[in-house]
């Protein structure tokens, strides 16, 4: 589900993973993992890719 939101909000931002994963200095194999629901992360990196996608921890926790 987190990886769901992740993806759609990256889609709607326009941003493929490489670009997310720059802007979230978080690797694309990593963010790949985690929108397709195989990798849940911890809290904090939740927090870097919620403000790197714009919206809020608890928008994307929801």
């Amino acid at each position: 589900m987190i990886g769901r939101k992740i993806k759609n909000r990256r889609e709607e931002l326009g941003l493929t993973q490489p670009e997310l994963a720059e802007i979230s200095k978080l690797s694309q194999g990593y963010i790949s993992r985690i929108e397709s629901g195989k990798f849940i992360p911890k809290a904090s990196t939740l927090i870097v890719i919620a403000t790197s996608l714009k919206i809020s921890y608890h928008e994307l926790t929801i």
